[in-house]
């Protein structure tokens, strides 16, 4: 009789314990699910997308990657807020959240992610083989500027130590189309590629460009597009109103708008694809 009693009692523990934890798990499946379901689209969260904050680590291999690691970049940009600091919580792509997450928000980010990232293939500025300059550049995404009336830097400055007009040359970060090319107030002489994934590659303040570079010309990557200047800020020919370097953008076609990201993490990303010049 004892025997019996202390059987029907541990069966009793056993589903006690299992109703426990199975409704711990419903609970907090539902949260996640609700969550995931009122996230906003990247229509209604554009800003935090275009600041782009995403440690490099986190776009290693991009070169390769399936369509499941960007629906992987998609979750883990989400559910981190849009701030993907080296060591935040990466969102598995079986996971309750990214399960319930409507196709809808995943494809908007999912198809922006793509176009940033995935024909980038070299650095904009070769490394120097006689060692004598070298690049620096800093996350100056939002900094204002006041050329031109008060208004804020779309990309990233890269610096040359050596101020010397002509001597870095520029190469192509992608494959792609020279769709622009000539002088802007503001930007000197430029070159804007489009890439293959729709992408447009901004590469300003030009010294001068590369021999049959002309509107319409197709390039590849890595392939010499310019010399860095520091054309701008004026007539056509301006020179001289800053150091000289090159000021790098991306566009994206969102929404049928074409807006600037961040290009500073991309580039950090690149660095360990520079060539030699």
């Amino acid at each position: 009789m004892f025997v019996i009693l202390r059987k029907r009692f541990l069966v009793k523990v056993f589903f006690s314990v299992l109703l426990f934890f199975s409704v711990a798990v419903l609970s907090g499946m539902l949260i996640i699910g609700a969550q995931a379901k009122h996230e906003m689209p990247l229509q209604k969260n554009l800003d935090t997308f275009r600041a782009f904050s995403i440690d490099p680590s986190f776009l290693r291999g991009v070169e390769s990657w399936s369509e499941r690691d960007y629906q992987q970049l998609v979750c883990t940009f989400i559910w981190n807020k849009g701030k993907l600091a080296k060591g935040a919580e990466e969102c598995r792509t079986g996971g309750w959240y990214s399960l319930f997450m409507p196709d809808s928000i995943q494809k908007g980010y999912q198809e922006a992610f793509y176009a940033a990232l995935a024909d980038g293939e070299y650095f904009p500025v070769p490394e120097d083989e006689t060692g004598k300059a070298k690049i620096s550049y800093e996350d100056s995404w939002g900094g204002a500027r006041s050329y031109g009336g008060k208004r804020r830097h779309e990309g990233t400055d890269l610096m040359s130590s050596v101020q010397e007009r002509g001597y870095f040359p520029i190469v192509s970060v992608s494959d792609g189309v020279v769709e622009k090319k000539g002088w802007l107030t503001l930007g000197g002489y430029r070159i804007g590629i489009r890439a293959p994934h729709g992408a447009y590659y901004y590469y300003a303040h030009l010294d001068h460009y590369a021999d049959n570079i002309e509107e319409g010309t197709p390039v590849k990557a890595g392939e010499i597009i310019g010399y860095m200047g520091d054309t701008g800020y004026g007539e056509e020919g301006t020179v001289g109103q800053f150091d000289v370097h090159l000021h790098f953008g991306i566009y994206l076609t969102i929404d049928k708008k074409e807006v600037s990201i961040n290009p500073y993490c991309i580039l950090r990303s690149l660095e360990e694809k520079r060539i030699t010049a």
